[in-house]
């Protein structure tokens, strides 16, 4: 696209070159005496600049469209520098093509500085000036015999060649009464409302609009005055010595409105470089999307500047920095760049329509949007999972203590009582034994060895609800030795599983024990539970799944059994997945990552 647009702009700078100099030829072939060669580069200056300014304004994207329009503009231009000639025939053609300039030229004033009308009243404004060219200006060539002078667009007077064109007997008198003063007034009304037009949108736009079309304003207005003033004058005194300077004042006015637009950009360039810099520094080292936000806004003077981010993936929603949804705000209108990191949408940054196609506005914009939305999405992130390790630590705290609570009642209320009537009973057994009173009671002796039994016993089942003995044999065997005591029929499924660490094989077994348990508790109409433990690709997955009457995970909630349960995963690396509907059972499904063995 780079190689092209200089092509292009090589081959306009040749063509506009050539008509420069055919400009130049005809106006001193023309020239009836005084001073020509000024004369002829004051006419080519209409059609060398705005080609320049056109071509400049072409290199950069938010305004290629216009610097098209501008070029082809002075293309056109160059026909009427063809009133300078001495001849009928191009004299007449460049007198035609003066007044289709006017229309052009005004065209280009209302389309700065994006090529585009803006608004329904801009195409108005153009839209009657063509019909105005179309039924007041064309037909009266086939009329005349002599085109109105002095003119802006030819140096002749009394003196100037005969219309070409001529195609009735005789001018008719309704020409010079009556269409003649028509137009010209037109003319000056459709001026007069596009500097209203570049006023008014001044005063409704952005700080950038306005810096762009001050200068253009001020060209046009000044224009304006200065066509007004050429026609009154030239109503009243034709001959007057000051007709010659308001024509060429007029004739000046065209580059003159070519260099206001290239003020126009150049501003708009040097406003937006300015930006860029005052951006990067007033953002802070780490900034949160607020700070962007009053950055940008600050950076770019556009005070009505909002960032909205995207929420959710695909079905997700446009919400503010506290990720309350953004409604775009009522007046002006706004444009809406969207922030795309990868095909990941991001952001959505709402701001003055004239930076919609500014390349710097939207890189840098998208640039810091992109890494101060990832800071916040990471920070956000970071402060949830603080938060999950403060819950889960407080719960891991909570169900110790419980469980040191449990462990002591169970002691005090179960071993220990057995303990302490095993001691009082052999204590005696002592005293009798000392007394005489009784040899030894082989049958009371036994009595005591069956309280030691039982005692054991419940230290054993004690230990078991600690970690379970089967354990030790392997997290199949631990898993097979609970299906057989479980309340339900339970198969249990195993492939490649082998021996891992300590911490991680009781995580697996008390997660299978609790969804077991949650099973037989909880599920409606399950009559059997399926465990299904392998290891793949360096992951160990599980499964549980019952045949109950299942249930609806959006809307139950999780109680403190799931939530235990996510805590005994989340510990050794794991995650976990509640899968179930109503009607088809429940699937508890987890995933650890291990080391290969």
């Amino acid at each position: 696209m780079a190689g092209s647009d200089e092509r292009v702009g090589i081959a306009a700078a040749a063509l506009g070159a050539v008509l420069c100099a055919i400009t130049v030829w005809v106006t001193v072939e023309g020239a009836p005496g005084g001073h020509p060669w000024l004369e002829a580069l004051a006419r080519a200056s209409t059609v060398g600049v705005p080609i320049a300014v056109g071509i400049y304004a072409r290199g950069r994207p938010p305004f290629r469209r216009f610097g098209t329009l501008l070029i082809a503009a002075g293309f056109a231009w160059f026909l009427s520098t063809l009133a300078a000639s001495s001849e009928s025939l191009p004299y007449s053609v460049g007198r035609v093509a003066s007044w289709a300039v006017e229309v052009g030229l005004l065209y280009v004033v209302l389309a700065f500085p994006t090529g585009r009308l803006p608004a329904r009243v801009d195409r108005l404004i153009v839209g009657s000036a063509v019909l105005t060219l179309l039924l007041l200006y064309l037909p009266t060539m086939f009329l005349v015999e002599q085109y109105p002078s002095p003119s802006p667009y030819a140096m002749c007077d009394s003196d100037c060649p005969a219309n070409a064109f001529m195609l009735a007997g005789s001018e008719p008198a309704f020409v010079a009464d009556v269409v003649r003063p028509l137009r010209e007034l037109l003319t000056v009304c459709f001026f007069a409302a596009a500097a209203v037009r570049l006023g008014y949108r001044m005063s409704s736009a952005g700080h950038l609009t306005r810096r762009t079309l001050a200068p253009v304003f001020t060209v046009a207005s000044a224009r304006v005055g200065v066509m007004a003033a050429t026609v009154a004058v030239r109503a009243v005194d034709p001959g007057a010595a000051l007709v010659p300077v308001l024509s060429w004042l007029l004739t000046l006015a065209v580059p003159a409105m070519a260099i206001a637009f290239l003020v126009g950009l150049g501003r708009w360039r040097l406003f937006v470089g300015g930006a860029v810099q005052r951006l990067a520094g007033r953002l802070p080292p780490h900034p949160g999307p607020d700070d962007l936000r009053v950055a940008l806004a600050d950076a770019f003077e556009d005070p009505g500047l909002e960032i909205a981010y995207w929420i959710g993936d695909g079905d997700g929603h446009w919400a503010d920095a506290a990720e309350i949804p953004y409604l775009p705000p009522p007046g002006a209108p706004r444009s809406v760049t969207e922030v795309h990191d990868g095909g990941r949408k991001v952001a959505a940054i709402v701001h003055d329509p004239a930076l919609a196609e500014e390349r710097a506005f939207v890189g840098a914009a998208t640039s810091y949007a992109v890494i101060t939305f990832d800071n916040h999405r990471l920070s956000a992130q970071a402060a949830a999972l603080l938060r999950q390790v403060a819950d889960s630590r407080a719960r891991i705290q909570a169900t110790a203590d419980d469980e040191r609570r449990r462990i002591e009642r169970d002691l005090h209320d179960g071993a220990q009582q057995r303990l302490v009537a095993l001691r009082i009973k052999l204590m005696l057994t002592a005293d009798q034994l000392d007394d005489g009173s009784r040899d030894g009671d082989p049958a009371l002796l036994r009595t005591l060895g069956d309280e030691v039994d039982t005692a054991l016993d419940e230290i054993r089942s004690l230990a078991h609800g600690i970690y379970p003995a089967t354990l030790d044999r392997g997290l199949v065997e631990a898993l097979r030795s609970a299906a057989l005591q479980g309340p339900l029929p339970i198969v249990v499924h195993a492939a490649g599983i082998g021996r891992y660490p300590r911490e991680l094989e009781t995580a697996v077994y008390f997660t299978c024990l609790e969804a077991l348990q949650n099973a037989a508790k909880h599920a409606s109409g399950a009559t059997a539970a399926v465990v299904d433990v392998a290891e793949e690709a360096g992951e160990l997955r599980f499964e549980v799944r019952d045949d109950g009457a299942g249930y609806d995970p959006a809307t139950a909630g999780e109680g403190m059994g799931l939530t235990s349960m996510r805590d005994r995963l989340a510990a050794v690396g794991g995650r976990l997945t509640i899968v179930s509907s109503p009607g088809h059972g429940t699937r508890v499904r987890a995933v650890i990552p291990v080391e290969p063995r």
